[in-house]
């Protein structure tokens, strides 16, 4: 591997964008040109422009999302869980939870149910959603009236008893990495916090990084934590070009233990489709071998 000081230059306007993962040795490059850099209160943004993947947003030195790509992990970290629940066959009035979300991609694709009557989106960060609105243009519409917005801890929320009053159908866990703010989300105590916050026939989503990219732990400890708070973990993947490694990997658990493996209802999207759903949960011996 070169050294970042044996890079070519850059070609005129442009600049090296360059993500290293020095747990495993890897990393990857992109020339891009730099179209906003803040420093906000939790967390370093940055959003690139990229000949190929189009505006990427960056929070801590790590890519995010990408124009070329974002449809994919929302409509796999959405559509799962909203349409393989048992319950989401008959429903009229589903409730959504979205905990993080910032770029709006997750919120577009819940927008996509009609029969969802109830969205609630708590973002840590608003200089993301500020952002993101400016530069991406991917979000949803955040004048539905069926949203409530709040800039807000995500935890904090999950442990106020007027949540909890209202318990959701479904949560989506739309989260960084667990380091900085998000760490405390990957945690056996946030889990139960989950569990107050979804009614019986509920379920909850989230993703679990790139396995053999990311250290195992992240996956291993992420099913193990889900099992122990819901007695069940199942995990499925998508492919996620932008990230190294290329293979995204996803976990959803539900309350009373049914699959989520066969969709209720019919969706044909970019990426998502009914095919693409079941054979999601189709793994690889070696992501067993890491505990999913």
């Amino acid at each position: 591997m070169k050294s970042p000081d044996a890079a070519p230059s850059a070609p005129a306007g442009l600049e090296w964008y360059s993500e290293w993962d020095f747990d495993v040795g890897v990393a990857q490059a992109i020339f891009a040109r730099k179209l906003h850099e803040e420093e906000t209160p939790y967390q370093k943004l940055l959003v690139y422009e990229h000949a190929f993947l189009g505006r990427l947003l960056v929070l801590d030195d790590i890519i995010q999302t990408t124009q070329y790509d974002e449809f994919i992990y929302h409509e796999m970290l959405t559509h799962v869980p909203l349409l393989g629940r048992p319950a989401a066959a008959a429903q009229t009035d589903a409730s959504v939870l979205i905990v993080g979300g910032g770029d709006g991609g997750m919120l577009r694709e819940v927008q996509k149910h009609d029969w969802i009557s109830r969205i609630v989106m708590v973002e840590l960060d608003e200089a993301v959603i500020r952002v993101c609105k400016e530069y991406l243009g991917f979000h949803g519409d955040y004048s539905d009236p069926r949203l409530e917005l709040l800039i807000a801890d995500g935890a904090a929320y999950m442990r106020d008893p007027a949540t909890r009053a209202r318990p959701f159908d479904v949560i989506i866990l739309d989260i960084t990495d667990p380091r900085g703010p998000s760490e405390a989300l990957y945690t056996e105590a946030f889990c139960a916090d989950i569990r107050a916050c979804l009614k019986p026939d509920g379920a909850v989503v989230r993703h679990l990084g790139v396995p053999g990219h990311q250290t195992p732990e992240i996956l291993a400890q992420g099913v193990a934590v889900h099992r122990a708070a819901f007695g069940n973990a199942q995990v499925y993947r998508a492919a996620t070009p932008a990230y190294i490694g290329g293979d995204m990997a996803f976990v959803v658990s539900t309350m009373d233990g049914a699959s989520c493996r066969h969709p209720q209802r019919q969706l044909e999207a970019r990426y998502y489709n009914p095919d693409i759903h079941q054979a999601a949960f189709a793994l690889p011996r070696w992501w067993k071998e890491q505990g999913a």
